[in-house]
């Protein structure tokens, strides 16, 4: 059997099946999915599964985040539904045109990002080594190292032409060879050799000298190469992408596997270097000379931009834009200041986690901490956001003040970085080739001061109640508790309510009622844990720590709140008999929702047993539910012969 077969089963069945799944991709933490029909996903039950950090619909896929084992996932995945890596059965036509753009820039970086980061690495250590005099230039070490370091960036395009080319689906052997061509050794002093014919858009950012033409075609070639280049090499491969389909669509299969690629080559390459490079290139130094006016402009405002946005952005998988900016500038200048802006935010949610884990008296909750900040040292921040942070906003958003400040410090002192290198390792990146390490000493203080603020603000303002993945260990279970009715109405079985998740027991054990009156009320003194925006569900705990969840109806999430109006706030406190919610039982029919609402103890495993009411109707303040404490386990059983 293979290593992840049985979570590789289960995600396909959750998501529609086989049949419903165009494609799948992935990068460092998440499986991506192109769904035919999004409406089949059984997210619910997704989540779930422990194995399975969260899971949502962000930038036109279907995201399922499962850590950092993603790639032999994936690998089994692809096996499983009979796909080739990132090869779509179908075309999506209905994506827009922004989430197009994401996905491919996605698809094309993500591949490679461990391999860069790592000579990046390498880029800081070097200049770590000839800052402290360990190296000279003209070593024969200095030689070795620099060459793998810079040979990634040098010759960019290459790997690119191959990944972009997968993305569009189309053989990336030939993006390699077309991107080798924009990176040959003697490409550039040959195309701009001796005086220029002319000058076009002389005494701007644009200025490109002309020195040959193609068969009397000006050739636009830029001074400085295509070495480094992210946008011209994507932008040609999507137009190659289209020829190649048209070739393959109109030549015999005989001869195509010559002809294709000799073709798409002969036609393609001076296609780019002629018109596609050079205007992918202009967009290119627009787009860096838009963030370079705005940096210069005001810097600290750019890095209040960027500290903010950032982590959001990596909940919704749209966070690789910014680090595609950030390496077209590395290749236009040779550094970089936006990736320096979100150099602290793996070390702020690291912060959080920690002050999460000296604070909190719940073991499960210190054994997820424990991963998160270790996954977080090397900015792999998933674990912390969607296990420790995200579930109290309050805590995500201090990490994310607590990176706005580190990144507003790194602009202040004009602190760059002159490789692409993250984590704990990556102040190295900070180093000036030149030997200059002040920016290195600024990105160490600046962490350390995003850290502390981030650390201080989450150990001062936590609260354990208010916690989602707390189960508030530090409270006492009585032997049993009684859980009052929270509806009026007829009594049915979970085993008989539509919705798997809760007739498989996936999320606890309980009882479902058929509301006769439109409104909720507290089934126990507690705190409201969970309401959601719709007003549809809400999670009570218990004062002796046991967690309810009611949930009005059957996908009535997808009513957006209508016909729901919320009476208490998340992080009430409640007493027995307040109400929680009221809703218009005749709307809800109307519009075809069935109202069986489901009445579970979310922390099902934490007692003995859970033992519901045989009555077939049910008040409010009748006993619904007894929970039996394992620590009762004995007396009970004797109570029971």
């Amino acid at each position: 059997m293979a290593k992840y077969s049985d979570l590789v089963s289960f995600i396909v069945k959750n998501i529609g099946g086989k049949d419903n799944v165009i494609s799948v991709s992935h990068c460092m933490t998440r499986l991506r999915f192109k769904l035919k029909d999004y409406s089949l996903v059984d997210e619910k039950n997704i989540i779930s599964n422990s194995k399975i950090t969260t899971a949502q619909k962000a930038g036109g896929e279907y995201q399922v985040v499962v850590g950092t084992s993603v790639e032999g996932i994936y690998t089994e995945l692809i096996a499983s539904l009979g796909l080739k890596n990132e090869e779509s059965q179908t075309e999506e036509k209905d994506k827009s045109v922004l989430n197009k753009i994401i996905q491919i820039i996605t698809k094309s970086i993500t591949p490679i990002l461990g391999v860069l980061m790592a000579a990046g690495l390498i880029q800081g250590l070097l200049a770590l080594l000839v800052a402290c005099g360990a190296l000279e230039t003209t070593d024969g070490a200095y030689i070795i190292l620099s060459a793998m370091g810079n040979a990634l960036f040098t010759f960019f395009p290459i790997f690119l032409g191959y990944t972009s080319a997968k993305a569009f689906q189309m053989d990336g052997f030939v993006g390699m060879a077309i991107g080798a061509c924009l990176v040959f050794p003697t490409i550039l002093t040959s195309l701009t050799a001796g005086d220029p014919l002319f000058i076009l858009f002389a005494n701007t950012i644009l200025e490109t000298p002309v020195y040959k033409t193609f068969f009397g075609i000006p050739i636009i070639f830029p001074t400085t190469g295509y070495t480094s280049t992210v946008v011209p090499i994507i932008v040609s491969m999507y137009f190659t992408s289209k020829f190649e389909k048209f070739l393959k669509k109109h030549i015999p299969d005989i001869v195509a596997f010559t002809l294709v690629p000799f073709i798409t080559i002969a036609v393609c390459v001076p296609l780019t270097i002629l018109a596609i490079g050079p205007i992918a290139n202009i967009l290119s130094l627009l787009i860096t000379a838009a963030i370079t006016y705005l940096n210069n402009l005001s810097p600290v405002i750019t890095s209040l931009v960027v500290g903010v946005i950032y982590q959001p952005l990596v909940i919704l998988g749209l966070h690789w834009p910014l680090i595609t900016i950030g390496i077209t500038n590395m290749g236009a200048m040779g550094y970089d200041y936006i990736i320096p802006m979100i150099f602290t935010a793996s070390f702020t949610q690291t912060a959080v986690v920690l002050a999460v884990y000296c604070k909190t008296k719940d073991k499960k909750v210190k054994n997820i901490c424990i991963p998160a900040m270790i996954s977080g040292c090397f900015c792999i921040i998933e674990p912390a956001i969607y296990g420790v942070t995200l579930p109290v906003k309050k805590r995500f958003a201090f990490s994310i003040i607590g990176a706005t400040v580190g990144a507003v410090i790194i602009s202040i002192f004009g602190a760059r970085m002159y490789a692409v290198s993250v984590g704990v390792l990556g102040t190295v990146a900070f180093i000036n080739p030149n030997g200059d390490m002040s920016g290195f000493f600024v990105a160490i203080v600046a962490t350390i001061i995003s850290m502390v603020v981030a650390f201080l603000l989450t150990f001062i303002f936590f609260n354990e109640q208010n916690s989602d993945i707390s189960l508030i260990a530090d409270k006492k279970q009585s032997s049993h508790s009684i859980i009052a009715s929270p509806l009026k109405g007829k009594t049915i079985k979970l085993e008989n309510v539509e919705d798997a998740s809760f007739s498989k027991g996936v999320l606890g054990k309980g009882i479902a009622i058929l509301p006769s009156e439109g409104r909720v009320i507290a089934p126990c003194d507690g705190v409201v844990t969970a309401l959601f925006p719709t007003g549809h569900a809400i999670a009570i705990t218990s004062d002796d720590g046991c967690e309810i969840l009611i949930h009005v109806g059957t996908d009535t999430v997808r009513l957006n709140g209508k016909y729901f109006t919320k009476k208490v706030q998340q992080g009430a406190s409640v007493k027995k008999g307040d109400v929680l919610v009221e809703f218009d039982i005749e709307g809800i029919t109307k519009e075809g929702y069935s109202l069986i609402s489901p009445i579970i103890v979310i922390n099902s495993d934490e007692y003995f047993d859970i033992v519901e009411t045989m009555n077939e109707n049910v008040d409010y303040f009748d006993q619904l539910i007894r929970v039996i404490s394992k620590e009762n386990e004995v007396a009970y059983k004797l109570a029971e012969d």
